[in-house]
């Protein structure tokens, strides 16, 4: 999965006025995640399920809470997942935007 872009951000904003683009930019700036924070927080705090959490993902967040990351699988597999994750959750909150506009 490519990182979310700003063609996909065009492309989901096509259909809107100058004003509503205004107002998704401003609220999916405060919303969206930087990939390669979520990548060092996901190295430096991942067996905490912090990158999860962060990521509104509570439930897989607590499992690497009290399991110490699985064990250090999950951890090592959320490293490496940590910018597909990060872009799905940033298109994810971009689309629940617009739909909201």
């Amino acid at each position: 999965m490519a990182d979310f872009g700003a063609t996909e951000i065009a492309q989901l904003t096509s259909g809107l006025s100058e004003s509503q683009k205004a107002a998704f930019q401003s609220q999916y700036d405060a919303a969206k995640k930087d990939p390669q924070m979520i990548m060092i927080i996901a190295i430096c705090a991942g067996s905490l399920g912090v990158d999860r959490f962060m990521l509104d993902d509570a439930k897989m967040g607590i499992v690497k809470l009290l399991t110490g990351g699985g064990c250090g699988i999950l951890w090592l597999m959320d490293i490496f997942s940590a910018k597909e994750r990060t872009a799905a959750f940033n298109r994810k909150k971009a689309e629940a935007i617009i739909a909201s506009l």
